[in-house]
């Protein structure tokens, strides 16, 4: 006869969940009501979603998952999407695109109102601060997704804190350093604007200051890492903040996502792989947009470097001369122009190597598959997770742009990889003794990664902890 008792841990009645209007955002929230599910922490979970945003929510949400479409007013004008944008490495297209998602504010209040049953737990971005009124409005807890690492978040905050950058001037590559961060030494050139200033002003400062506001009201923030590769940071921003920080990734294992790689994919690094034949894969991430300049530079380089490749292309540069382009390495570098599943990829024995640009979702998929990365950051905070890969963690090696002519008439010079960096740095990551400290390293972290999200580890237990202190909230809340 099968028991009716109840579970022994707590059980969220109903998540609703608000990604912001990008993949790379969204992709951690969607591993993370997989897990919640899977393991029985949540009974239902409602994603809320633009329009064009509600395709990606529908394919990647796990079974049973509900998603209601949030429609934009014909008032609203701007960019929907971060899809929608040039290049996702201007701060002003971002801020367009938050500021057209506040349009969203009385359909959601509206949806997250009519939900049946009410719920008692609303995980929402961190670089949307609306939904902190109508949450408040209902009394639904909220916890908040940064989608950064530990260090990332803290780092920044100790800078501007401490304000060690002041004392080294304009000099973008004095170093400097921040009391209870022992051995880590950084750089103007380190910090992403508006960061690098040591007193920021302007409307990304202020963008971040209504971001933080939002979330220091919050139950929490959720963390798409494990205590053990972070500990110091996590603790650090635990013992200073009045809100939590729960590590609980990597959320790409814990999720237990779909591996399967494209047949044309997998047997060309199957093939790879019975030649003994180590393979770098090259991926950007969904949002860089490549100059043709630097796209040039790239394939001269891999191409040189001898080494087997694939390489997940984004530019619209190469619009009209994709078989040119796709056909220039023979069999020796395969060329994706479409959508890839990264893990899957990295996962594949035969890949030794990650060309990245060091977003957070990609570092936390490397080091889940045990793979050493090529870091070559372009936006955000990539600049603070490559000094995270490369100096701390030291399972990387940096490419550094130097000034190249850009040759076009009126554009004057940009900084770019050069593809003399990308050959020599490329073998030494692969076939190099940098590389192979690395991959040892590497292999180290990624059983750490695993055990963290099994039964017992600290992800496991972090996440359990987590849905208990919103239970227990909860309880109080509604006994008051």
């Amino acid at each position: 006869m099968a028991s009716s008792s109840p579970p022994s841990h707590p059980v969220l009645r109903h998540v609703a969940m608000l990604p912001f209007m990008a993949k790379g955002h969204a992709m951690p929230l969607l591993h993370l009501a997989h897990v919640l599910l899977r393991r029985g922490l949540a009974t239902a979970i409602t994603f809320l979603a633009t329009p064009r945003d509600a395709p990606f929510i529908c394919a990647g949400a796990p079974t049973g998952a509900s998603v209601v479409e949030l429609p934009f007013p014909s008032s609203a004008t701007g960019p929907q999407s971060m899809d929608e944008l040039p290049s996702a490495a201007s701060v002003t297209g971002l801020l367009d695109v938050v500021s057209t998602a506040a349009a969203l504010r009385p359909a959601f209040a509206a949806a997250l109102a009519g939900m049946d049953p009410r719920p008692d737990l609303l995980v929402h971005d961190g670089f949307l601060s609306w939904p902190k009124d109508a949450a408040d409005e209902l009394g639904v807890p909220r916890l908040v997704s940064m989608g950064m690492s530990a260090f990332a978040t803290w780092v920044p905050m100790a800078v501007m804190v401490q304000k060690p950058h002041a004392r080294v001037g304009g000099s973008p590559s004095e170093p400097f350093e921040l009391d209870g961060l022992p051995g880590l030494r950084l750089t103007k050139a380190d910090l992403n604007p508006p960061f690098d200033e040591p007193e920021p002003a302007g409307p990304h400062w202020e963008f971040i200051l209504e971001c933080s506001g939002a979330m220091g009201t919050s139950r929490g923030t959720i963390l798409n890492s494990f205590h053990e590769l972070e500990s110091l940071y996590i603790d650090s921003w635990n013992r200073a903040m009045p809100i939590k920080m729960w590590p609980v990734g990597p959320l790409c294992l814990a999720g237990e996502p779909d591996r399967t790689l494209e047949a044309d994919i997998a047997g060309w690094l199957e093939s790879r792989l019975a030649m003994n034949r180590p393979v770098l894969y090259v991926a950007f991430g969904s949002q860089a947009e490549l100059s043709r300049a630097q796209v040039e530079e790239i394939a001269a380089g891999l191409d040189r470097s001898g080494l087997d490749f694939i390489w997940v292309v984004r530019s619209r540069w190469l619009d009209h001369e994709d078989d040119q382009f796709e056909n220039r390495f023979g069999d020796r570098g395969k060329v994706v122009r479409s959508f890839i599943n990264q893990l899957g990829v990295l996962g594949h024995k035969a890949i030794k190597g990650f060309f990245s640009h060091c977003g957070w979702n990609s570092v936390m998929e490397s080091i889940s598959m045990g793979v050493p990365i090529l870091a070559y950051p372009m936006a955000a905070e990539q600049k603070l997770n490559s000094k995270f890969v490369v100096d701390v963690l030291q399972v990387g090696i940096r490419v550094w742009p130097s000034e190249t002519e850009d040759g076009g008439a009126g554009h004057g010079s940009e900084l770019l990889v050069s593809s003399e960096d990308v050959s020599t740095l490329s073998r030494e990551l692969i076939l190099g003794e940098g590389g192979k400290r690395a991959a040892a390293r590497m292999t180290e972290l990624a059983a750490s990664a695993r055990a963290a999200v099994e039964e017992g580890g600290s992800s496991f237990e972090s996440l359990e902890l987590m849905v208990r202190e919103v239970c227990e909230i909860g309880c109080a809340d509604e006994k008051e």
